[in-house]
């Protein structure tokens, strides 16, 4: 199966269902099932400037039922370096195509900039426990158990 390797907190976002768009600076034609897999650190603090932001604290507080000065040790108590779940990657549209539309949190737990592309992600399935897995970039293939 196809795999994606995401910075926390946006995997788990994905995985709770509170994230279905997920931008990126490159499109694929895969369409189909996807595992979200979540990176094995932190981002580097220049990477997801928005998660700095305080709208983005305040959503991210209330999607994981926090006070906001707890929102950042409540990251790092998310999983790491594992796959959390599994997605249909249904449509890639241009960002410019889909922001208008958006719900409020939508774009503020992604980067709906110019030359972007927004891939659609319906939620199939949820690890009760997550699978440890390394990671990569780009797509990537993931095997079960490997």
């Amino acid at each position: 199966m196809k795999a994606l390797s995401l910075w926390q907190p946006w995997a788990s976002l994905i995985a709770l269902g509170e994230k279905r768009i997920e931008t990126r600076i490159w499109s694929t034609k895969h369409r189909g099932p996807l595992a979200i897999h979540a990176a094995a650190k932190l981002p580097p603090r220049w990477l997801g400037a928005s998660r700095h932001k305080e709208i983005f604290r305040n959503e991210l507080a209330d999607v994981l039922n926090v006070r906001r000065d707890h929102v950042a040790s409540e990251i790092r108590k998310l999983p790491y370096g594992c796959v959390l779940c599994v997605v249909n990657l249904s449509a890639i549209e241009e960002t410019s195509a889909v922001r208008e539309i958006l719900c409020q949190r939508e774009l503020i737990f992604g980067n709906y900039e110019d030359g972007r592309y927004a891939w659609t992600l319906e939620l199939t399935e949820k690890f009760e426990r997550p699978i440890p897995a390394k990671g990569n970039r780009m797509l990537w293939n993931w095997v079960l158990g490997v």
